[in-house]
């Protein structure tokens, strides 16, 4: 039991100084029917980036169409280290907030 109380803390302390050690900017930005947050986190050489886009939008006969577009972006040192994902999902809710479609599209 010690020994594992022992693995926590030291797993815990090393987490804090490697979280010390990054650099993060998060950006917001937020209308009523649109959300937008931008992250930008650089660890040593890399860098990951991460944009959330939200929109929200009424139905014709009641209920709501809400898309969420997220892009999430690496880049390491290196030529063929960068990677960059696109994650495009949709629901539409009924007037009862009952989901009636549900669509997620990932491109790589």
């Amino acid at each position: 039991m010690m020994i594992r109380i022992t693995c926590v803390l030291a797993g815990l302390a090393l987490f804090a100084t490697a979280a010390g050690a990054d650099e993060q900017k998060v950006e917001v930005k937020k209308d009523k029917n649109h959300v937008q947050i931008e992250k930008k986190r650089k660890r040593g050489h890399s860098t990951d980036k991460t944009k959330v886009e939200s929109k929200a939008r009424s139905r014709v006969g009641g209920g709501t169409v809400s898309s969420t577009e997220t892009t999430v972006e690496r880049e390491r040192p290196g030529i063929g280290n960068d990677s960059k994902s696109k994650t495009t999902e949709t629901k539409e809710r009924d007037v009862q907030g009952n989901v009636v479609r549900e669509e997620k599209k990932v491109d790589k």
